[in-house]
């Protein structure tokens, strides 16, 4: 049997990453795009081709999600029958919304077991203090309805929108992962995952705060904590805070009435730097061009009024130098933590003195 496909190694793979009982173990039903395509699949593999794969998919098609854990798509298969497993691969590709905040909430009650505090115990709406937005509610109800297929304008939870007005209390926050292959190779790339779940969970006890993930390796860019669980973590080269920082600087200034934190999670010293054109310069050994690029982008976020704190995720000479010319700077913390005190610690840092 071939090996298992890539969307279903990836919807998996996090089920028992934190250990004890596994959060999903009741997966969500399986998305109806996906369910038409593995209907149809089942009508190019003949009656008597009662193998393993038929039975998944037919146990699929009726909505247990978890069917095709593990089943290969077999030797052989070409034209037709490769181009629907392709497109049910995409379309059953990652977690639910509802399957990732169940993860997010283990992850949460993991960093409380390991040196947090108390939850509040209190419990927000989805959109906090925030006013509801009701056209741009209707409008994703419609959208939905017209991507589906369906009639009428029903309103669904996840269509809810609410205005973007900036409270008084509140905090934008940027969180800098660093996706180079070295977080794998090292496998500190599931704290990093665990952590930002975690941190998604704790933000909806504080709505009110304007949050933003970034993932950096040879480039920077925005990631939804989706992405970041989904991401394959291939050998590209170069660790491009750079790039991250310029995003994170982006985001405070988008949101120029809170307070800012920048939290870094990274295990190398930059490797990489954007050039003047926006081409990408990546050097081993590190140049000093990319020290002080990246030096100066800090400096350039602190004069915004932020506050940055680096998370080091390993003993490196070059990365420990790297932090000796940062905390040097006004405003600059960094916290030398492994993976299991990562989330612990940097939760910390966000609510500090704020409830869990």
């Amino acid at each position: 049997m071939s090996p298992p496909r890539k969307g279903v190694l990836v919807r998996f793979r996090y089920r028992a990453y934190m250990g004890g009982p596994d959060p999903l173990a009741e997966p969500d039903p399986p998305p109806e795009e996906a369910v038409v395509i593995a209907r149809e699949l089942l009508g190019f593999l003949p009656e008597e081709e009662a193998g393993d794969l038929r039975r998944a998919l037919v146990r699929y098609a009726e909505g247990d999600r978890s069917a095709l854990e593990g089943i290969g798509a077999g030797g052989g298969v070409g034209g037709r029958r490769r181009e629907l497993l392709d497109r049910l691969d995409e379309a059953d590709h990652g977690l639910s919304p509802r399957e990732l905040r169940r993860l997010g909430e283990v992850a949460l009650r993991e960093a409380r077991g390991r040196g947090g505090g108390e939850p509040s115990g209190r419990v927000l709406p989805r959109g906090g203090d925030r006013a509801l937005d009701a056209v741009a509610t209707v409008r994703e109800a419609m959208l939905r309805r017209a991507r589906a297929g369906e009639e009428g304008v029903a309103l669904r939870a996840e269509d809810l929108r609410f205005t973007e007005t900036e409270p008084e209390d509140g905090r934008s926050v940027s969180l800098l992962v660093d996706l180079s292959h070295s977080m794998a190779d090292r496998r500190l790339h599931e704290a990093a995952v665990r952590t930002a779940l975690a941190l998604e969970a704790l933000l909806r006890r504080h709505p009110q705060d304007r949050v933003q993930l970034v993932g950096f390796g040879d480039t920077a860019r925005k990631m939804t904590s989706a992405e970041l669980v989904a991401h394959p973590w291939h050998r590209v080269p170069g660790t491009n805070l750079h790039h991250a920082l310029r995003l994170a600087r982006e985001h405070g200034r988008r949101h120029p009435g809170l307070p800012h934190q920048v939290f870094v999670v990274t295990d190398g010293e930059p490797t990489a730097h954007l050039g003047e054109d926006g081409d990408v310069r990546f050097s081993w050994p590190a140049s000093p061009r990319t020290a002080d690029l990246t030096l100066a982008e800090l400096d350039s976020v602190l004069r915004d009024g932020a506050e940055v704190c680096l998370f080091l995720l390993s003993d490196d000479p070059r990365l420990r130098a790297f932090r000796d010319l940062a905390s040097r700077r006004r405003g600059v913390r960094t916290v030398d933590a492994d993976a299991d005190a990562l989330a612990p610690l940097l939760l910390s840092r966000y609510l500090d003195g704020r409830p869990w």
